[in-house]
């Protein structure tokens, strides 16, 4: 069977996403959604998920890797990650052979992940209902969280430093003159990782 693994290039997916080449034996497909909005995260995010997909496959067993986008740079909210998250994956493991496991980078200290985990997957079984009943896919496909209890300081300290230094986890990152970026410090991500 195939496992699906959602990848935003953060340390909590990246550090899932070496636990499952390392500790699964599954068939493997990353999938990374450029997600553009008002925030403009979407570049310094693509860097890093570029940057660590290559380190990976220089170093773990081989795996498909994908990517989508969407464009909410129009709009003045800020979509909900989770839901996008669901809609992107149900087409994703309706394009994968066998997948019947998706893979998220939930952690349990995160803000209301139980009831966000749960919304989420009832916006995936609904899609894929309209899918099933064509008889797409395949019959169940589960969810699954493999760096659940962990906490940011267990997942970076299991990683390589030289990979936790390529995450990217800021939510409002700073542009510098030279093209690159840095993290701005201040947003809920950034402060996540003080310490890291």
């Amino acid at each position: 069977m195939t496992t699906l693994a959602m990848f935003s290039g953060g340390l909590d997916s990246t550090a899932m996403l070496v636990q499952l080449l390392e500790q699964s034996s599954d068939e493997l497909r990353v999938h990374h959604i450029r997600m553009s909005n008002k925030e403009s995260r979407d570049e310094a995010e693509q860097r890093a998920v570029s940057a660590i997909i290559d380190w990976c496959r220089t170093r773990y067993r081989p795996f498909r890797y994908s990517e989508s986008a969407l464009d909410f740079t129009a709009l003045e909210a800020i979509p909900i990650d989770y839901v996008c998250i669901a809609f992107v994956a149900c087409q994703v493991a309706i394009d994968t052979p066998r997948c019947n496991r998706i893979a998220v980078a939930a952690l349990a200290r995160d803000t209301d992940i139980e009831n966000r985990s749960a919304r989420q997957r009832r916006v995936f079984d609904t899609l894929y209902e309209c899918y099933r009943a064509r008889k797409l896919g395949e019959p169940e496909v589960q969810w699954v969280y493999p760096v659940y209890g962990s906490t940011k300081a267990d997942l970076a300290a299991h990683l390589p430093r030289e990979l936790v230094d390529l995450t990217w986890s800021c939510r409002r990152p700073v542009r510098e003159s030279n093209g690159g970026f840095h993290p701005c410090g201040a947003c809920k991500a950034c402060l996540a990782r003080q310490g890291i």
